[in-house]
């Protein structure tokens, strides 16, 4: 790690097995002798950044980087990683955007040391052992699962810190008012209590029948979307065809036989709900007095914040947010939640915690900001990829290295 940090001789024992399990190893294409661009014809550079080629080269080194990036992100969710590393668009994408973005870091004049470097890798948990960076885990997955030499992964890395603080220095004047930082706090924790309807999917699952067709016409319409386990090639490929449908199939079935609960459970609740609101039109009927009437059980919750769940509900977020919308006694429509369905209506709120609120401020400034300075820096993103011009296809940008 860098030439003085390279020369430590620090030796801890390491569960190489361990390792390996956690995290199996990915070929990164475009690196060393594999880097290249094809000799059959198609464009000769991949596109235009201020009038200026970009090379097949450059482009390549993007995409090393961009995948270097989503394993170290990602190294501990290897169902995610391995879904965006085979993602041609999503890392093609984000190659070219990352080349757009060092461009203009470049011409800012970002400086990044080699501390900053150093710094940098010594934290990143997928070099730790022990909570402590151990740098022969370092040089393993470099070697191993990487492909990559100390050097070009520092550089890299240089790259990725001074896009960072490029991004720093245009969003370093975005600020907010602190009566948003109390909204956004009031949001996530002051509490209400409901009393309400449920109308739970499994409730409704014995009357869903899901046929075979209906299962293949979905895997049809959505197969470039499913993924399932690797397998070595064949050169049958209507067995191949037929082995990936059957490795999704039962999920499939799941999927639709939830769906199509979900879907009942709200056709029963809106028939409740008209049935409600006549009885307290009609007879000034509160809303659990007329659920009464009609034999429904109303449920009345503990007092609960966005965040929580509610037993046989589950994330009482959508609650919350169509709560929030409500008047004082008013029943709310029908609303879709993790589980099923509820009508309800709030009997109850709490205030937030004035002492908790204090220590957890900053937090939330920084939660609120956030989504400025995202906004910024996307706006910024397309003025710069509409300046731009790109020759080549990123779904399938490695048949221009064949």
């Amino acid at each position: 790690m860098l030439k003085i940090f390279r020369q430590k001789n620090v030796t801890k024992f390491v569960l190489w097995g361990l390792l390996i399990l956690i995290l199996p190893a990915f070929v990164l294409w475009g690196t060393g002798a594999d880097r290249g661009r094809s000799k059959e014809k198609g464009p000769t550079f991949v596109g235009l950044i201020e009038g200026k080629k970009v090379t097949f080269d450059d482009f390549a080194d993007s995409i090393v980087s961009i995948r270097c990036q989503v394993i170290m992100n990602y190294f501990n969710q290897p169902e995610v990683m391995n879904a965006f590393l085979k993602s041609k668009a999503f890392i093609g994408k984000l190659a070219w955007d990352k080349l757009l973005v060092a461009r203009e870091a470049e011409k800012a004049n970002i400086k990044v040391s080699n501390d900053e470097v150093v710094n940098f890798i010594r934290n990143q948990p997928i070099f730790l052992r022990g909570g402590v960076f151990d740098d022969k885990v370092y040089y393993y997955v470099l070697r191993n699962n990487m492909g990559l030499e100390p050097r070009e992964f520092e550089e890299m890395l240089r790259s990725n810190l001074r896009i960072q603080k490029y991004n720093d220095l245009l969003t370093k004047d975005i600020s907010v008012a602190d009566e948003e930082i109390v909204a956004a706090y009031e949001k996530d924790n002051n509490k209400i209590k409901i009393s309400y309807l449920a109308f739970p999917a499994d409730n409704f699952i014995d009357k869903v029948k899901v046929e075979d067709a209906e299962i293949k016409d979905y895997y049809e319409a959505h197969k470039n979307e499913l993924t399932a386990p690797a397998k070595e090639e064949s050169m049958d490929k209507a067995a191949e065809t037929t082995d990936a449908f059957d490795n999704v199939k039962a999920d499939i079935k799941t999927f639709l036989t939830r769906k199509l609960s979900g879907e009942l459970a709200v056709k029963s609740a809106g028939g409740e709900y008209d049935r409600i609101m006549r009885l307290m039109a009609k007879e000034n009927l509160t809303f659990e007095a007329s659920a009464a009437k009609l034999g429904l059980e109303i449920v009345e919750s503990g007092f609960f914040s966005r965040n929580e769940s509610i037993e046989g509900i589950g994330g009482a977020g959508q609650i919350a947010d169509a709560a929030a919308k409500l008047k004082a006694d008013e029943v709310s429509g029908v609303v879709e939640t993790e589980k099923g369905t509820v009508i309800f209506k709030v009997v109850g709120s709490q205030k937030y915690d004035e002492e908790k609120f204090k220590e957890e401020k900053n937090d939330y400034l920084q939660k609120t900001i956030r989504p400025k300075k995202a906004q910024l820096l996307n706006d910024r993103l397309r003025k710069l990829n509409d300046a731009s011009k790109v020759n080549i296809d990123f779904e399938d940008f490695e048949k221009y290295y064949r």
